[in-house]
């Protein structure tokens, strides 16, 4: 009987135990997901961007054909040039070629430039505004859903076919996230209306920032 009775107890002893352990342990983390080349094909921003970027485009094409039209202006004139003429004209066309390639190497880095400015600026705002949804929706983990497009194979890559599907299947994170966890459509709005509320207001973020639609450069 004492040997029930001490047994029964450490039983007891060990129930007890269980269920403080159980009150103690951390709760599972709430996890949401986002299909990231969805949330930027669908940011205001992004439209803000490639406008500004376009219209930086268009002005350096017109100044390349306006470059371009110069220097076959010139080689016309050194076709009919005198003897006495042709030697300062090769000259000054050799000089005004070199200054329109390095001309077109800087603007071909300028809009580079831009363009990463553009993704710099949208994923750091898909960052902050993640974070914003999550402390909303009381989330512990935002994670990018890499698992939503099938492995996509380029038949006229140098690649082999079938390491571009490992290099892709080994990159993968995320097998299967059950459509409650998306949030994709929430974090889409929040950016958009944060947005639209700061249209009105000075930017604060200098060069990788571009103005509101609508706004004047």
């Amino acid at each position: 009987m004492a040997v029930a009775g001490a047994f029964g107890a450490l039983v007891a002893l060990a129930s007890q135990q269980a269920g403080a352990n159980a009150r103690l342990a951390p709760a599972p983390a709430r996890v949401a997901t986002v299909d990231l080349v969805k949330v930027i094909e669908r940011l205001n921003e992004r439209s803000d961007w490639e406008v500004q970027i376009t219209n930086i485009g268009t002005k350096v094409q017109e100044e390349f054909a306006a470059r371009r039209k110069g220097l076959e202006e010139m080689a016309r004139q050194l076709e009919t040039a005198t003897d006495a003429e042709r030697s300062a004209l090769r000259d000054k066309l050799a000089f005004e070629q070199l200054q329109f390639e390095q001309w077109e190497r800087i603007k071909k880095v300028e809009i580079d430039r831009e363009r990463a400015l553009m993704w710099q600026s949208m994923y750091r705002n898909v960052r902050a505004e993640s974070q914003k949804l999550a402390d909303a929706d009381g989330w512990d983990v935002v994670m990018v859903n890499d698992g939503v497009s099938e492995i996509q194979l380029q038949r006229d890559s140098k690649t082999p076919l079938e390491q571009q599907a490992q290099e892709q299947i080994v990159r993968r994170r995320i097998l299967f996230a059950g459509k409650a966890t998306d949030v994709t459509d929430q974090l889409v709005v929040r950016m958009n209306n944060a947005r639209a509320a700061a249209g009105s207001k000075p930017a604060d973020a200098g060069a990788a920032t571009p103005p509101a639609s609508g706004s004047a450069k």
